[in-house]
């Protein structure tokens, strides 16, 4: 019923406007159960695209190599920087920890059913104050806890079979937002005391299951805050750890006629960016309450396009883990393009002799910046 009536609320706010909140001609907000929910109407942007380079994003770039052994060798499916590491899901596969210069550390656990083995993973943590790392797979009952030197320890095992997690840890609780099965129709939260490994806390939420998408994204980009998104809703969630609540605070509006797929991710405590495919991406600045169909570019490496900006921002840094040959043939790409300056010129030429094939991945990484310091739309764009 909550959802019901908030897509009422949001289509109540198209037509008439709302009275006492913070409105432009693309985004409002809305009081709904005492929170404030932002609201990008993506039928009123206009067709402009936004360039936003990453320097407006990220505090800095950096490319690692990450170092070339026959173990060390992956399929990525998602990235984990860290301060002190680099750890990598990958298809198939072991999970695999560098530490931040690129060296190998070693395989965390393996494929397969035996102890401390795992089929598909889905979610990880790297606790670094503890030097643990926590493995979530993609079904199964169980949470993985390795050390970073590799060394299994133990399992969480929770009290039903998990499907598609994600994980948040704070203050030795370790928190599991799950779909136990399409067919209870319901979502669960599970805390487990880390030290004890006892639930002492598990509910369900007002976030029910479909029968054609299942399962949950976070890419934990804010301090201190758990975001959620389901693949069903076009809706983030911030889970409100003290009252056990799932609070929404952003969602979008259109009226597009085609069948479209939007999926969010929060970058920081003002801007989030939603890919619309086939569309394209459009970025929100909850703060000014602007919106703009956006690309982006990575001007600290002769301004690079960059790739499905929506799988590159995750646990406060931009990362992009990537084939060398991929990235040379990019760069190849970029100097042929007439708006290339004799600046981006030089850069590239000199990443490009730096690259060599037939070796490990190379990941630019740049730590995400809390906010926006000024904005990044014009009123062109709006």
């Amino acid at each position: 019923m909550k959802k019901y009536i908030f897509f009422l609320l949001i289509l109540l706010l198209s037509i008439y406007g709302c009275s006492g909140s913070k409105r432009s001609d693309s985004v409002s907000s809305i009081m709904l159960n005492g929170s404030e929910v932002t609201v990008s109407f993506l039928n009123k942007l206009k067709s402009d695209t936004a360039t936003i380079p990453l320097s407006s994003l990220i505090e800095g770039c950096e490319l690692i190599q990450l170092e070339y052994t026959e173990d060390a060798i992956f399929k990525p499916d998602n990235t984990t920087i860290t301060n002190n590491y680099i750890g990598v899901i990958q298809e198939m596969g072991a999970y695999k920890l560098f530490n931040r210069s690129g060296k190998f550390l070693g395989s965390i656990g393996s494929f397969g059913q035996g102890p401390g083995e795992y089929f598909i993973l889905n979610y990880d943590i790297i606790d670094e104050n503890n030097e643990l790392i926590y493995l979530a797979p993609l079904i199964g009952n169980k949470i993985y806890v390795f050390n970073t030197s590799g060394r299994f320890l133990k399992n969480f095992e929770l009290p039903q079979t998990i499907l598609h997690p994600v994980l948040l840890l704070s203050n030795d609780i370790l928190t599991v937002v799950y779909t136990s099965s399409i067919a209870e129709d319901k979502t669960m939260i599970t805390q487990i005391n880390i030290n004890t490994g006892q639930i002492f806390n598990e509910f369900s939420t007002q976030i029910k299951q479909t029968s054609q998408r299942v399962g949950f994204h976070s890419c934990l980009n804010i301090p201190d805050v758990f975001d959620i998104v389901h693949a069903a809703y076009d809706t983030i969630y911030h889970f409100d750890i003290s009252n056990y609540a799932l609070r929404q605070v952003f969602a979008t509006s259109d009226d597009f006629s085609e069948d479209i797929t939007k999926r969010h991710r929060q970058l920081n405590k003002d801007l989030v960016l939603t890919s619309v495919r086939p569309r394209g991406f459009v970025l929100t600045d909850i703060n000014n309450k602007r919106s703009s169909w956006v690309k982006m570019k990575n001007d600290f490496f002769g301004s690079l396009n960059v790739q499905n900006p929506l799988s590159t921002f995750y646990n406060g840094y931009y990362v992009y883990n990537i084939q060398p040959e991929q990235l040379i043939e990019e760069i190849k790409q970029r100097l042929t393009e007439s708006g290339c300056t004799e600046k981006d010129r030089q850069i590239l030429q000199k990443t490009l002799s730096n690259l060599k094939e037939d070796t490990n991945n190379v990941v630019f990484i740049g730590k995400l910046k809390n906010g926006v310091e000024k904005e990044l739309f014009d009123n062109r764009s709006l």
